[in-house]
Order: C-alpha cells, then sequence, then structure tokens
C-alpha cells in the first residue's frame, strides 16, 4: 500500500503538489478572512498602531512629538496601517481587511521562498500549515505589526534564496529586511546577520552594494522623523554613549513587573505555584506550544546538524547556518525581554516569536533532508531529552498539568467502596479507595494522594517519548525502510504530529484572542455610529476604552494622547513637579489624570471598566449621559460604552 501510493505521488507530481498549494492557498483566505471578521479587539498593540497611525497620516500629530501620543515603537508600525487608514477610510474594517491582504502577500511569499529552497511539495506544505494553524490566522487576521514584518521577511527571503544571486536581488533583499526593522526594531539582529550571510555567500563586492543601500534607506527614511525618532532610539542605546542622544531619553519607562522581582533565589519562589516566577514559567510553555514546529524544527536541526560531506553545496550548509544561528539568538533575545519584564509581563513572548518563525521554518527544506541519521549514544540521549522536554512543556500549556492529574488522582482514590472484613463485605458500609492500600500495604496518605500523582504525571509524556516513538521506529523499520536513529524519527514523528494536531486543543488553547460568533466589524461600525451621535463636534473627551479603534469613527472630538497606551505608559507614585516632563514624553501620572478629568466634557467608559466609576456615579458626582449596544456581542457587557458627563460644574 505504501509503495502504491509512492508510485501514485510520483504519477502526479507535476500538477498535484501545485493544486494542493493553489486549494490551501485559498482555503487559507477564506479561513482568515472569516477569522478577521471575527476576533475580538482584545491585545491593545492592534488598535495603537491602526489609530496612532491614522492620527500620524492626516497631519493631527507629529510621530514622536513632545505631548503627542506615545510612539513606542519604529515609525512604520504606525504610518504603515495609518496611510492605509486615510488612503481607504477609517475604521476596523479597513484594518482588518489590510491585515487579511498582507497575510495573503506573506503566504505568497512563503509558497515562492519554499518552492526555491525545497521544491514544490515543501511549498505546498508550508501553505497548508497555515491551513491548519488557526493561531497564526488569529496573529495574521489582525491590523498588528506581525503581518507587515513576516510579508517584508518572506519575500526578502524570496530575493535572498539561491546560490547565485545578482546583485538588485540582494539589494532588494536587505531593502525589505530593512523596511521590517523601521517597522519593528526588533528586526534588526536578522538584517545584521542578513548582511553578514550575503558577505560569506556572495563576496565583498555584492556585500559592499547592500550594506551602502540598506544603510542609505534606513537614514533616509529615520531622517524624515529626525530628529524626534531619538526618543525611541535612545531607549536602545546604553546611556551615555551618544551625547547628542541624551535629551531624548526619557526618564521614564513602561512598568511591567514589580521593583526588586528576581528569579534569584530560586527557594524563594519554587515551592509556591502562585508567585511571578511560575508565570513566566507558563509563559514559556505557551510559546513552545503555540510555536511547536519551528522550535522542533530549530531544535532538530541544532541536534542533527548534518556532516560536512552530507551537505550538498556549501550555499545550502551557508544559509543554514544563517537561519539556525540567527532563530537562535532572536529566541534568546526575546526570551531575555519578555521574561525580565522590560517589555512586557511576560506572555508577550509567544506572540514575539510569530515575527521571525520564518527562519526556523525556512531550515524545514534547507536542512532536514540532511539531518544527521545516525549520531552517537550520548547525543541520541539528549535528542531523546531535549523531545521530552518540548513535548511536556506543550502538553502543560494544553491542560495536562501537575494539579490537574493530582485533582483528578485524590476523587479517583476517595471513591466510596463497599468496606470488607474477614473476608466478607460489610452491608451498608463504604469506605474511600485509599483505605484499601492503607490499611493491605501500610502506605500513607501522604503518599497516595500526594506523591503518586507527581509520578503519574511523567507517566504520558514518557510513554510518549520514550516509549511509543521507539515502539512506532521498530515497526515502521521495515516497511518504510527506515535508516534513522530512533531520536530523528521522533523529532519527525512530531514535526507531522504538530502539524495534524494544530488545530485542536492540544495546540490551540487558552490564547490571548477571543473569536466571537458574529461580526465585530460590523458591530464596531454600529458603536461607532452611535457615539458620533452622542458625543457633540468639538468634545474633549476621557477615554477608558481597552481598545482605541471606536475613535476612528469619532474625527469630531478631541482626546488626550496619552491615554492611548492606557495603563501601560502610567508613571505611578511620580512627583507632581515632574506632570509636564511626563507628559512631553507621553506619559501620564495621578496629577494629569485629575486634570484631564475636570477639563473633559464627557468621560467614555466601557463595561468592564465601569466598576472604576461607580463610586462617582453613585455619590451624584457622574451621571451616564447615555449608554451604546455593545460592539462585541460575545463579551456584551465588557463592550457596551458608557458616556458619562460630570452632574455639576466645579
Amino acid at each position: 500500500m505504501i509503495e502504491k501510493a509512492r508510485l501514485l505521488l510520483q504519477k502526479h507530481q507535476r500538477w498535484l503538489p501545485f493544486a494542493l498549494g493553489a486549494a490551501g492557498f485559498l482555503l487559507y483566505a477564506y479561513l482568515s478572512w472569516h477569522m478577521s471578521r471575527r476576533l475580538a479587539t482584545l491585545i491593545l498593540d492592534e488598535s495603537m498602531y491602526v489609530y496612532k497611525g491614522y492620527l500620524f497620516a492626516v497631519g493631527k500629530y507629529v510621530p514622536y512629538q513632545d505631548y503627542g501620543p506615545s510612539t513606542n515603537h519604529m515609525p512604520l508600525a504606525f504610518m504603515i496601517p495609518g496611510m492605509v487608514q486615510s488612503w481607504f477610510g477609517p475604521g476596523l474594517a479597513t484594518a482588518r481587511a489590510f491585515a487579511f491582504f498582507t497575510g495573503l502577500v506573506m503566504l505568497a511569499g512563503l509558497w515562492l521562498a519554499f518552492y526555491r529552497l525545497g521544491g514544490s511539495w515543501w511549498a505546498a506544505g508550508v501553505v497548508w500549515l497555515y491551513v491548519l494553524s488557526p493561531y497564526w490566522q488569529e496573529i495574521f487576521s489582525q491590523g498588528l505589526t506581525q503581518g507587515i514584518v513576516n510579508a517584508f521577511l518572506a519575500w526578502s527571503f524570496v530575493l535572498l534564496i539561491g546560490k547565485e544571486r545578482h546583485t538588485w536581488q540582494l539589494i532588494l533583499a536587505v531593502i525589505l529586511g530593512v523596511l521590517a526593522t523601521l517597522t519593528r526594531i526588533n528586526i534588526a539582529p536578522v538584517v545584521a546577520l542578513m548582511v553578514v550571510y550575503i558577505f560569506w555567500q556572495h563576496g565583498w563586492k555584492k556585500g559592499g552594494w547592500v550594506i551602502l543601500t540598506g544603510a542609505l534607506v534606513g537614514v533616509g527614511v529615520l531622517a524624515l522623523f529626525w530628529p524626534g525618532v531619538l526618543k525611541f532610539i535612545s531607549g536602545w542605546l546604553p546611556e551615555g554613549v551618544l551625547s547628542f542622544v541624551e535629551p531624548f531619553r526619557s526618564p521614564w519607562s513602561q512598568q511591567h513587573l514589580p521593583d526588586g522581582f528576581s528569579y534569584f533565589p530560586i527557594s524563594g519562589w519554587w515551592g509556591d505555584r502562585t508567585t511571578l516566577q511560575w508565570s513566566a514559567f507558563s509563559a514559556v510553555y505557551e510559546t513552545i506550544n503555540v510555536n511547536f514546529i519551528p522550535v522542533l524544527a530549530a531544535a532538530g536541526t541544532l541536534l542533527f546538524w548534518p556532516k560536512k560531506e552530507d551537505w550538498p553545496s556549501k550555499y545550502r550548509m551557508r544559509l543554514s547556518v544563517f537561519l539556525s544561528v540567527t532563530w537562535w539568538l532572536m529566541a534568546g533575545m526575546h526570551a531575555w525581554v519578555a521574561l525580565s519584564g522590560t517589555s512586557c509581563r511576560f506572555f508577550c513572548m509567544s506572540g514575539y516569536y510569530s515575527f521571525f518563525n520564518i527562519l526556523a521554518l525556512l531550515l524545514l527544506p534547507a536542512a532536514l533532508p540532511y539531518w544527521r541519521k545516525e549520531i552517537p549514544v550520548w547525543r541520541q540521549g539528549l535528542s531523546l531529552g531535549v523531545l521530552f522536554a518540548l513535548v511536556t512543556a506543550a502538553l502543560h500549556h494544553a491542560g495536562y498539568r501537575p494539579v490537574r492529574v493530582g485533582r483528578r488522582w485524590y476523587h479517583f482514590m476517595d471513591t466510596p467502596i463497599p468496606r470488607f472484613k474477614n473476608g466478607a463485605f460489610i452491608e451498608g458500609e463504604t469506605g474511600p479507595l485509599r483505605s484499601v492500600f492503607e490499611s493491605k500495604l501500610g502506605l500513607s496518605y501522604d503518599f497516595l494522594v500526594e506523591k503518586i500523582p507527581e509520578y503519574l504525571y511523567w507517566l504520558l509524556p514518557i510513554v510518549l517519548v520514550l516509549v511509543l516513538v521507539p515502539w512506532l521506529h521498530r515497526l515502521l523499520k521495515k516497511p518504510l525502510n527506515l535508516k534513522v536513529s530512533i531520536p530523528w524519527f521522533g523529532f519527525a514523528a512530531f514535526l507531522v504530529l504538530a502539524v495534524t494536531l494544530a488545530p485542536t486543543t492540544v495546540f490551540y488553547k487558552d490564547t490571548p484572542n477571543l473569536v466571537c460568533d458574529t461580526d465585530v466589524v460590523a458591530t464596531h461600525e454600529i458603536v461607532g455610529a452611535e457615539l458620533s451621535q452622542i458625543l457633540p463636534e468639538g468634545s474633549k473627551i476621557y477615554w477608558d476604552v481597552t481598545s482605541n479603534m471606536l475613535l476612528l469613527y469619532l474625527p469630531q472630538v478631541e482626546i488626550f494622547p496619552q491615554q492611548l497606551n492606557t495603563g501601560f505608559n502610567y508613571v505611578r507614585d511620580a512627583d507632581p513637579a515632574d506632570s509636564d516632563e511626563i507628559s512631553r514624553f507621553s506619559y501620564w501620572d495621578d496629577t494629569l489624570d485629575g486634570q484631564w478629568r475636570v477639563e473633559a466634557d464627557y468621560m467614555v467608559v466601557s463595561g468592564e471598566r465601569l466598576d472604576n466609576w461607580q463610586g462617582l456615579i453613585d455619590a451624584g458626582l457622574l451621571q451616564v449621559v447615555d449608554t451604546t449596544s455593545s460592539y462585541e456581542e460575545c463579551r456584551p457587557s465588557g463592550t457596551r460604552v458608557y458616556v458619562l458627563k460630570r452632574s455639576t460644574e466645579d
């Protein structure tokens, strides 16, 4: 049967992978469009990029200006979606349609990059990988910078991949990489190492042209935002390195973790699963789970790195070195940023990896066919250990956790059974199942209820990795003529399993997004129209809604722009004397908060924030002027918008 399937594929290999790829592309388009219309606006970043970008595009504010919105990323992160809003009309519909379009551009680039690197079957495979990965569809169906960056990078690799490249192709590849960096600065290491690879593979002459043109494009774009852009760049430079930068350096930064947070000493938190440190571990588990395929690809390539003589060419070896080194560097850098609280409180880590997962995915056609099939015993043990750790982490995020195993085991041990004495059942009397083991085997309650679940928890990953993988390897060795080690087979098997199970709760659970049953674009437009009727022309509003998307429908209002980042740029316990400087650097504090509440004509509050205002409403200091419909029907009470006004003038 296997041989028949192989012959059938060979017979139709000229057209079948292209047909499968085209079908997958159309299906992805359908799923992505459906997702773009149903995703709730839970992630603040989306509305920040879109609305701030719109304000910049229409000239209401200038990026990085004093007392303006916090321009906390590179300029193209805001200007690209903002210009799209200004061209096609402001609103969530435009934002999501653009996300849908960039997702298709990205996938088309990936198909072509994989085709050039591995052929038509690999190209079809990457398309279906995205078809089967609803979490990635969530990421690339929102107005987030991941879509823009990945579109740039995918087509950059289309131009980069190839043993021989024209100078213009390499120049365009790096220019696209520079544009990705001008969107998100975290892509800078990718571009830097791309240039190193070009020097290594294509020589000094082509490398020189690449560096010159890439630098000119980068400097040229940044010059448009000079010198205000130094406010952002200063945060990435050590203090005192460049004196002219220091006046633009903000004394304040976003606060994500409490002062004094540390992972050391471990003994201070290891035994308490409720600590922030354990939340960091959960973020690692989530990252491995939702990025399981790229993580397996990167780890497998490192563990089974081909021998020098096994590479078909120096070009493919050099490309694989570039992809592997860059992915691991980016993975480590983003893990440090997330887990240290520098950029967020841990859970942005999984989303960060979607910026550069393309590097690990490209390792599949670039290096997997040449993975070392036989490795020393010590390396086999290491490989199985790594696979065991990755599978355990993925299962943990999927819900297979010690506390749940323990809870179920406790209920099992507490199952009532008839009591038994002197060889006969005692009628009408029952006792817990554990009593049998306690009385007959002398086992303690602590061992039965507390210790055994700890051992049971490890049973599933042990069976999957250390029992099932070797058994399947032995079972399939003769029929498939396998000539690979057990760890090699294990990594390949879990890659296939991860693709297959991507749409299931094993790899699609507890994502930061919420998919509604109704069209959120339509409900945003309804609520936007309602608010437009409620708020008079020229109204100054205090904005306390967790998404800024509704502001796209309110061109007639004036806002306090520092509020657009909600509490992420709120300076707590600030000296009132610093309030002006805080405002100048696009932060806000208690003093500004109180001042704006007095200056505002209206307070616009979402249902999920209403409790913070209820005391003032009950005291008669504020009154509810009007209430809108819910802008997301999947969370109706939280997304109803309340317009408040002071009951009496101060």
